[in-house]
């Protein structure tokens, strides 16, 4: 910058890249949190120097324009560079995006992002990219004025140097957006600003529940800039920067960040061969979903079902989903129809179908949850696939270990538990036997982060992980409901503290088949798997309403009737009569506080954690806060139950736990590990 400024015989500037498919991808995040340590003035002092930077870039603009040449990632910092440039030239390579994603990190643009991004583009594209954090291909940009050109990628440098030429001899002009009626009243108005603002305040509370104090944050900024300028607006930014880098809600999101990154990177090394061809038996909900995941990442798909009408509702899963994607301009037709063409659909019927799991790599079974049938499965597949063919389960219930008992070769046997619906559930549990090979664990790894989900691996245990944790939720839901607790009102008071849905709706959302496989499997014979620690509700009642055609959702009634017209499903009338028939009148719940039912749900599903930590179920408690908060909708905002605990401290949820053994008895003693952290005062991350 110093050099540009200083030599008359520069009369512009390019910006480009070395680096392939990255022009700037934003801020180093382990820098921010090294910076936030220092505490709210640090990391303000730090969003001072970026919009130093940035105001020097757009100070030379008149005398000496700049260029931003963008291919690849222009995210954050990056894209706040690019809007200091006079112009901005993309690439049209498909990994070329750009976005400010920092309110996904519980943060603000904060350098002059929030200043510089709605006069180019306007109030409402503006506040939508930055309330959102959503990242744009070039052509949508270009379409909404954030990019002046767009080009191939192997003339972006010629294309940039061309308008770099023009601009010094004054062809081309920086771009001014022009504004409609609508825009200058909503933009250069104070009754439009409020307006404006106003209602993006009412969607931000509705969508954040006041639980996320970014997106608040990134409206103030936006506002002081339009109405008070650049500098009082920058002022502004840089404080609220500090301010959010300093907050639990920011520690908690970028602890996230951390483990999703780090799940992205295989820890278990190479392969021993190459996943290419991956069949799929089971072209249900969850094998289409994993075929679906499989395809649009360029594998080859076998999908396999017994008839042609459960193949035919696989396939039209999968292209009613890219269908949409297809709609929403997120697709083109050419990927569309390449994606299809690369799931091969087979039967019972088509005798040829052994020929082509004979090429299989890979073969994920999600067929139905019983042991016979998945011993069948592999031993069919043994004699049909190559030798080094992986075999992989998709159970939610069955130890891999039994899966793999009496295989020709369990070395190759592995669990891959995906989570319902697959195209939209961002995890998946991974589960080796006492027996996996590590390449065969190298190698399930590797196809997850390529299917593009985040990768835990987790011990061979009933539950796994994820059911694991939510058996005793299930069970302290049902005791406080068989207590007398309104079911309406156990669901909001856990989606007001930041749940997507309440353990009532998400029993129907899984299935109350499924829980109560589930149940049954973390009960196990007596003694029972995990002891007194599923104690609570009596859990017959979850057989009883399977018995009774209760499965949830997808029978239309479960605990909640779904035939009904009401916006939130009332509780069925069968299922309150069951819960009058299994009523627990030793303790009466009707009266609980929103916060006392939080507790009581909350702490089953943070003491079963520490459990699989201390027992060595999960690796970490990253590992631990990822699966909870990507498999279960554990509020983000926490960061997961093992930063839930660090933040409120383990001397107080140890203290709310022993109160509530007193109370309630076992189920809710403290395991050995919290009580260690809260007698060290040590914390887990």
């Amino acid at each position: 910058m110093q050099r540009i400024e200083n030599d008359d015989s520069i009369k512009a500037a390019v910006l480009i890249s070395a680096k392939p498919n990255s022009w700037i991808a934003g801020a180093n995040i382990k820098m921010l949190e090294s910076v936030s340590a220092g505490g709210s003035k640090a990391a303000e002092d730090t969003a001072g120097l970026g919009q130093q930077g940035m105001d020097r870039i757009a100070a030379m603009q008149k005398k000496k324009p700049w260029v931003a040449a963008i291919d690849g990632a222009c995210l954050g910092g990056g894209l706040e560079m690019a809007l200091a440039c006079s112009y901005r030239v993309a690439s049209a390579s498909p990994k070329t995006v750009l976005g400010l994603p920092e309110v996904m990190l519980g943060l603000l643009p904060g350098s002059g992002g929030t200043q510089r991004l709605i006069p180019l583009v306007g109030g409402a594209a503006g506040l939508d990219m930055m309330l959102t954090g959503k990242q744009l291909k070039s052509d949508r940009a270009k379409k909404m004025g954030l990019v002046d050109n767009v080009v191939d990628a192997n003339g972006l440098e010629r294309a940039a140097v061309a308008t770099a030429l023009d601009a010094i001899n004054g062809a081309v002009k920086p771009r001014q957006r022009k504004k409609g009626w609508m825009d200058w009243f909503l933009e250069d108005t104070s009754i439009g600003r409020k307006v404006m603002f106003g209602q993006a305040a009412k969607t931000v509370a509705k969508a954040t529940k006041g639980k996320y104090p970014a997106p608040g944050a990134i409206l103030e900024c936006a506002k002081v800039g339009l109405e008070q300028g650049h500098a009082v607006g920058s002022r502004v930014e840089r404080q609220k920067f500090g301010e959010l880098a300093a907050t639990t809600e920011s520690s908690a999101l970028r602890g996230l960040f951390f483990g999703q990154t780090a799940s992205k990177k295989n820890r278990f090394g190479e392969p021993g061969t190459p996943v290419r061809t991956i069949g799929v038996l089971g072209a249900g909900l969850m094998g289409a979903g994993i075929a679906e995941v499989s395809a649009v990442k360029d594998y080859r798909v076998l999908l396999k079902d017994r008839d042609t009408a459960g193949l035919s509702r696989g396939e039209s899963q999968i292209s009613g989903n890219l269908d949409k994607k297809l709609k929403r301009k997120r697709l083109t037709k050419y990927k569309r129809d390449a994606y299809l063409a690369g799931v091969v659909g087979l039967t019972d019927e088509h005798t040829s179908w052994p020929k082509h799991f004979a090429k299989a790599d890979m073969v994920i079974e999600a067929v139905f949850e019983d042991l016979g049938v998945k011993h069948k499965v592999v031993k069919e597949m043994e004699a049909i696939c190559p030798p080094h063919a992986i075999i992989a389960s998709n159970t939610s219930t069955l130890p891999i270990g039994d899966i793999a008992h009496g295989a020709a070769r369990p070395e190759n046997i592995v669990g891959m538990h995906y989570f319902s619906p697959v195209d939209k559930m961002p995890l998946l549990e991974i589960i080796p036997h006492a027996g996996t090979a590590q390449p065969v664990i190298a190698a399930a790894v590797d196809v997850g982060i390529k299917q593009g989900k985040t990768v835990i691996v987790v011990g061979d245990v009933p539950g796994f992980y994820v059911n694991r944790c939510l058996g005793p939720t299930i069970a302290e839901s049902m005791a406080m409901c068989q207590q007398g607790a309104d079911p309406i009102k156990l669901n909001k008071a856990l989606t007001d503290f930041g749940y997507p849905v309440g353990p009532i709706t998400l029993a129907d959302e899984v299935g109350i088949d499924v829980a109560a496989k589930v149940v049954k499997n973390l009960e196990g014979a007596q003694p029972k798997f995990l002891g007194a620690r599923m104690d609570g509700g009596n859990l017959d009642m979850l057989k009883e309403m399977v018995e009774a055609g209760h499965l949830g959702r997808k029978s239309g009634k479960g605990f909640l009737d779904y035939g009904s017209k009401e916006k939130v499903k009332p509780p069925h009338p069968d299922a309150l009569a069951l819960l009058a028939k299994y009523r627990d009148t030793s303790k009466d719940a009707s009266a609980l506080t929103p916060e006392q039912m939080v507790d009581r749900f909350v702490l089953r599903f943070v003491s079963e954690a520490i459990h699989c930590l201390q027992d060595g179920v999960i690796a970490s408690p990253r590992d631990g806060d990822i699966g909870a908060v990507f498999g279960v909708g554990f509020p983000p905002f926490l960061g997961g139950p093992f930063m839930y605990v660090d933040t409120v401290g383990a001397q107080t949820v140890v203290d709310k736990m022993k109160a509530l053994e007193q109370e309630h008895g076992p189920q809710f003693e403290p395991p050995q590990m919290l009580l260690d952290m809260a007698a060290s005062g040590k914390k887990f991350h």
